[in-house]
């Protein structure tokens, strides 16, 4: 089977052959081979069985979304909703993500949505848990491929899990969230998870006790993209 970069060579000569600006053949071929690279890596994701969480999980759970855009929103790891469906950030705290983007003038479909791990993690009953750190070793080389396919200029990172990908130091997310850290050049805004407003009237000790400064977090990427 044909290697992309082999295929891409291929096109480039014949398109250039046939006439084609050089100028406008590579952008073209640039965004096919982006497309080519997210499907196999899609694949890969899908058939994964690197780790024990793949030992338990109904279904992995890549990232989708917009590969050409500049804002790359990452989570914690999967839901129920999530596994069933197959899609990131789909639940009741997606959808009320999806929410607040729209109300910081950003819709959905413009960005690319993805988790540091592709699959499920639950506690002994059977409920939704916060991902140790050394379980998202093995899966942070999926986000890592991401990054260096999709290229954002922005990152809003969702919970501590997303924080720490990016910067393992950085071990409470109230001392840092909402403002903006470097990453390989990468622009990181750090906040909380959704989830967390969700849960409030259950576990207030994890709520922002001001909801407008949760919405702030969001708010900052907005002109961070353009």
């Amino acid at each position: 089977m044909k290697h992309v970069a082999e295929g891409m060579q291929d096109f480039y000569r014949r398109l250039t052959k046939d006439g084609y600006k050089p100028d406008d053949v590579k952008p073209a071929l640039y965004q096919v081979e982006r497309i080519v690279h997210m499907e196999q890596l899609r694949r890969h994701i899908l058939n994964c069985m690197d780790c024990q969480l793949c030992e338990n999980a109904k279904n992995r759970v890549p990232g989708t979304g917009n590969t050409g855009t500049p804002l790359m929103i990452v989570g914690e790891g999967p839901g129920e909703d999530e596994e069933n469906w197959g899609l990131p950030l789909v639940g009741i705290s997606g959808s009320l993500l999806t929410l607040i983007l729209g109300k910081a003038g950003i819709r959905r479909e413009q960005v690319y949505m993805t988790n540091v791990v592709k699959c499920r993690v639950t506690d002994e009953k059977g409920k939704n848990r916060t991902p140790m750190r050394e379980e998202t070793l093995e899966c942070s080389k999926y986000l890592r491929r991401e990054l260096e396919l999709i290229k954002p200029r922005v990152v809003l990172a969702l919970g501590k899990v997303a924080l720490q990908f990016f910067f393992p130091d950085m071990k409470t997310m109230s001392q840092f969230r909402g403002n903006v850290y470097d990453y390989q050049g990468i622009k990181v805004v750090p906040t909380w998870h959704p989830s967390q407003v969700n849960i409030g009237s259950y576990n207030s000790c994890v709520i922002p006790k001001n909801k407008s400064r949760y919405l702030s977090g969001f708010f900052v990427v907005t002109p961070l993209q353009l």
